[in-house]
């Protein structure tokens, strides 16, 4: 008997501190991993480009996703992040392709979901040229929990993994 006791009450304490938390669920991921069959044939446009092959070409996947409670009021998320310049600064060459993303962030949901896909040209580059060229690229989250206005960013370069 003392056994279940001892079992139901950290139970108890577990599903009470489970509770308490309202701390946003917060996930930011950035990957750049290699293009696709499917994928390079859909890039076109590469006349200009001297001998372009499939390893040329990389794929930058963004996603963004927090899920809060009831709670958390006032969410606000700003992703500082321009795609399109950030990758044609690197060497002056043009290095965005094409893109797309989406986003859903309604206030009356407790979720926001932000993705975004690039196809860039990425012949000549290091990883560490990449990740210089986002250094400056945030994403900052703000709420209020409590009366209390919590911030947090996310800073680019330091989530981006490189898959082969």
């Amino acid at each position: 008997m003392k056994r279940y006791s001892l079992l139901f009450l950290v139970f108890l304490l577990l599903l009470l501190t489970t509770a308490c938390n309202n701390e946003p669920q917060v996930k930011v991921e950035t990957i750049i991993s290699p293009i696709s069959d499917e994928g390079y044939g859909r890039v076109g446009g590469t006349k200009d480009l001297n001998d372009p092959k499939q390893e040329d070409f990389k794929v930058l996947k963004f996603k963004f996703f927090m899920e809060n409670t009831n709670a958390v009021t006032d969410r606000q998320i700003e992703i500082d992040v321009d795609w399109r310049n950030t990758l044609n600064s690197i060497d002056g060459v043009d290095r965005y392709w094409h893109g797309s993303g989406g986003e859903q962030d309604n206030p009356s949901e407790n979720f926001a979901e932000y993705q975004q896909e690039v196809v860039f040209y990425a012949k000549g580059l290091s990883e560490e040229d990449i990740k210089k060229a986002f250094e400056d690229s945030k994403v900052t989250v703000s709420w209020t929990d409590n009366k209390e206005l919590v911030e947090k960013q996310y800073i680019i370069p330091d989530l981006i993994e490189f898959k082969e």
